[in-house]
């Protein structure tokens, strides 16, 4: 008999839910399918060699971007002495909406980066701050990133290299579940990277080559 009552309760609020979601439907005159919070962002085409996995529902997504020897341009500082050698590399453009950071983390396993231009731009002993954030790096009177902006999806790891290439790096997760407004203009998500002294870089222009995955969790809450 319990076993029927609990049959007879799953089905009874299976037909609550169906009538809330038509009453929402009718008030709102959008159905639950072109709610924009169902659609995912897309991969930077020029970012050669990145790719997507998408996860998740239409509630929380989870976007992992797997980075096979993607070319990241590194230029120096415009005053070497007072301004990091800086690297930016768009990854991912997230759909239209106020968009939500639930967490972020990257992993680069050994000689995941690469200094192609070791002595004549990054050392090849070169320490640097590398992390994800919605604002691109730019020239700027600092060494490592600017947390508020530049890491603020994915904190920095710490990377110092050994004959061009790095040690095993994983950042810290980040769950600070902050909100992006990204209705008008989307939000986005660069990859980027600042020396972390003057000795880290020559001032001719280099290459960092970034083999790893950046995982971002994320929801949508909408445009208005």
């Amino acid at each position: 008999m319990s076993g029927l009552l609990n049959k007879k309760t799953i089905s009874l609020q299976k037909q609550i839910n169906d009538i809330n979601t038509e009453i929402g439907e009718l008030a709102t005159g959008v159905t639950a399918d072109d709610v924009i919070i169902h659609s995912v962002g897309t991969v930077n085409p020029l970012a050669v060699g990145a790719t997507v996995t998408e996860l998740g529902d239409g509630a929380v997504h989870k976007t992992i971007i797997t980075l096979d020897e993607v070319a990241m341009p590194v230029v120096d500082g415009t005053s070497p002495a007072t301004d990091g050698a800086w690297g930016k590399m768009l990854l991912y453009t997230f759909p239209a909406g106020h968009i939500q950071i639930l967490g972020g983390h990257q992993v680069f396993p050994i000689g995941g980066l690469v200094a192609s231009s070791a002595g004549s731009g990054l050392t090849s002993t070169a320490d640097f701050e590398i992390g994800v954030g919605t604002a691109a790096a730019a020239n700027a009177s600092s060494f490592d990133l600017n947390n508020g902006t530049e890491e603020n999806i994915v904190p920095h790891s710490t990377v110092a290299l050994t004959t061009s290439a790095n040690a095993d790096i994983e950042s810290a997760a980040q769950g600070t579940a902050a909100v992006y407004d990204g209705s008008s203009t989307a939000a986005l998500a660069y990859l980027n990277m600042r020396t972390s002294e003057d000795g880290d870089s020559g001032t001719a222009a280099s290459t960092l080559t970034c083999s790893g995955t950046v995982t971002i969790v994320w929801t949508n809450l909408g445009d208005n």
